[in-house]
């Protein structure tokens, strides 16, 4: 079962904005889906247009025939470690497949998937945007983990996972796009620049 998959998805310079800076100076924009617990870390959901300039997402359609569709922010403290694994599912209660993350700085953390478990979920909803089915981690059996870091990678969301904290904290952009909602779609669509021995 395929979980994660490097890319050569060029980033340099993809913002237009200091990310840390923004998000910090108001944790609750108007109009900005946000949870925002300053003693674990944060999740918020920005507009493509927002955090990105328009060069880069122009080049972002031009060069992989996607559109971004909106980009999600993971922050969260050193050590901090969330008691249990979701999956994404999207605003019509189905599973969401995907996202290309990576992170703003050096990451000693470890993105951590686990094997579907038979156990019913817990639905939790911290947005609009932000919706999830959880399992706690002591039910659960690990299947495979990675270290995201910079390198802009395809990760897997409609099996459960979480991330395991180290030293150091964690800033992740996590970007989803337009008819894009299944694993398969995300790999297929950016197949020709997944390195391939990383596909796992």
């Amino acid at each position: 079962m395929n979980c994660w998959a490097r890319t050569e998805v060029d980033t340099a310079n993809s913002l237009k904005i200091d990310l840390k800076d923004y998000i910090l100076s108001n944790p609750y924009r108007p109009g900005e889906h946000a949870l925002y617990v300053p003693e674990a870390g944060g999740i918020w959901t920005l507009q493509p247009k927002t955090l990105f300039t328009d060069e880069w997402l122009e080049h972002i359609t031009d060069e992989y025939g996607v559109k971004v569709d909106m980009a999600q922010i993971f922050f969260r403290k050193p050590h901090y470690q969330h008691p249990g694994a979701h999956v994404d599912i999207d605003q019509n209660n189905n599973l969401y497949g995907g996202g290309l993350n990576w992170t703003l700085d050096p990451d000693d953390a470890d993105m951590v998937w686990y094997n579907m478990p038979s156990v019913d979920p817990v639905y939790t909803k911290r947005s609009e945007t932000d919706r999830n089915k959880e399992w706690p981690l002591d039910s659960l059996t690990e299947h495979a983990r990675c270290n995201i870091g910079q390198t802009p990678t395809l990760v897997r969301t409609d099996i459960p996972h979480t991330v395991q904290m180290g030293e150091n904290e964690r800033w992740l952009i996590s970007v989803r796009f337009t008819w894009l909602s299944s694993w398969d779609q995300y790999v297929n669509a950016f197949g020709q620049w997944i390195k391939d021995e990383t596909l796992v």
